[in-house]
């Protein structure tokens, strides 16, 4: 790999300083001072682990020996002067990780990108064990970046002195890193393989949908739910969405999917029975404990279908086998050659084929080359380069592998009796029969 292979003297860059960019004027200078850079490198900080709707905070640009610009979209009435720059195919767009910064300047300031380049990528292509930008850049400029704001809030004003200059940093070295990524990739003969990832970089769009109560499905465990614990799930799902939309806070700050899933399996049914499943002194208790009690009750007195389980991401041909226990050898035997691949490249596990691709590939089991196009994340790089690999351990297996199991047969299903709601003030039933009599059985099912 190339950090056991390279040894390189630190490279210390001139440090012009930066600019604070606020108003439209100071927008407009900024823009006239990277007309003459055919590079440029560029950043976002944005407030998603702060807010319900994210929002990008900050757009930090450096040209060829320019200053690095820190442009303010907040105290800014818009930022369509930057927008030629980002569309024009003349500049080389750099980032570091640039999917996430490409869709939200899409999704919050209508740019579009042409001419990208991903850093991160590249240092992946480029045999890199270690390719985050702080190790980049205390490789090869010696200066090791203080990430101490990292998950700072970026939507607050004033900005600190100590916050520009953590954010300036994250373009600062990009120009100069791209320099050094591209001699390693053209005798390595990556640069096909790089362009590639730019060009879909290009194309990617804001995924963000309307909410959806059946979205619960895609809090990880859910699928090992029951029906009654997946509509007790969908019901404290939609409740957490509407507090965090109210208070304007990721919804994980308002309680944590691991809150979700235990209310959803034990579904206590009084106040008692809440505490004991969340911890008396839980903060979810504190604020909202009346709340997520009625959101269980409703869970359970639910008679509408239980949310489905959440579908994978489609793939070109809707009729595609999904993965199967029976699969599961031939994974193993995929990620087993992946391995070998490895130690035989410089280039890093997932950059050969990700595990979402080997699942895929056991899935559809193909026995030619072409059959690969089906795999729609696959690249064009990846099947000309290890595609008849791939194919091979698939055939071999398949020639070797055991008869099918059969998964089929009775499941066991949870039954649980819908009780009559805790009248107010109370934290157990009041039934004169008691929790488990034919009086309280027999007794409405609600009373509001």
């Amino acid at each position: 790999m190339t950090e056991a292979t390279d040894d390189i003297e630190p490279i210390t860059l001139p440090d012009p300083g930066f600019v604070y960019v606020d108003t439209q004027e100071g927008l407009a200078e900024c823009v006239a001072a990277l007309a003459s850079s055919k590079v440029v490198g560029i950043d976002t900080e944005s407030d998603s682990f702060f807010s319900y709707t994210e929002r990008c905070c900050l757009v930090q640009i450096t040209g060829e020996g320019t200053l690095d610009y820190i442009i303010d979209p907040l105290a800014l009435d818009n930022l369509d002067a930057l927008a030629p720059l980002c569309a024009d195919p003349s500049v080389v767009k750099i980032f570091h990780g640039a999917d996430y910064d490409v869709v939200s300047m899409k999704r919050d300031f209508g740019h579009t990108f042409t001419n990208i380049f991903d850093t991160m990528i590249a240092a992946q292509a480029t045999g890199h064990e270690r390719f985050g930008l702080n190790d980049l850049v205390q490789r090869y400029f010696g200066e090791k970046l203080d990430k101490k704001w990292q998950r700072h809030d970026w939507a607050q004003r004033p900005l600190l002195e100590a916050h520009l200059d953590y954010a300036r940093k994250d373009s600062h070295f990009l120009p100069a890193l791209r320099e050094i990524l591209l001699e390693q990739a053209e005798p390595r003969g990556r640069l096909p393989m790089m362009e590639e990832e730019f060009a879909l970089l290009e194309q990617r769009e804001w995924t963000g949908r309307p909410f959806s109560a059946d979205d619960c499905m895609r809090v990880k465990g859910a699928r090992g739910l029951d029906e009654i614990g997946r509509k007790v799930l969908r019901q404290v799902y939609v409740l957490r969405e509407g507090k965090a939309e109210a208070k304007n806070r990721p919804p994980f700050k308002v309680w944590g999917n691991d809150v979700l899933l235990r209310l959803a399996d034990e579904a206590p049914e009084d106040m008692e029975a809440l505490r004991k499943c969340l911890g008396a002194n839980h903060h979810a208790i504190r604020r909202y404990g009346e709340e997520l009690l009625d959101a269980v009750l409703d869970g359970l007195d639910d008679e509408s279908d239980p949310p489905p389980p959440a579908k994978a991401r489609s793939t070109r041909n809707s009729d595609s086998p999904g993965l199967t226990r029976d699969d599961e050898p031939l994974v193993l035997k995929l990620k087993a050659w992946r391995n070998k691949k490895v130690k035989e490249t410089d280039l890093g596990p997932g950059m050969i084929v990700n595990n979402t691709i080997i699942g895929r590939v056991a899935a559809l089991k193909p026995t030619s080359v072409e059959q690969l196009v089906e795999i729609e994340d696959m690249r064009n790089w990846q099947r000309a380069d290890f595609g008849e690999a791939l194919v091979g351990v698939v055939t071999k297996w398949l020639g070797e592998r055991p008869e099918p199991t059969d998964e089929s047969g009775p499941k066991k299903k949870r039954r649980r009796r819908r009780r009559r709601r805790t009248p107010a003030g109370g934290e157990g039933s009041q039934d004169a029969g008691g929790e488990g009599s034919a009086t309280a059985e027999a007794a409405s099912p609600t009373e509001e």
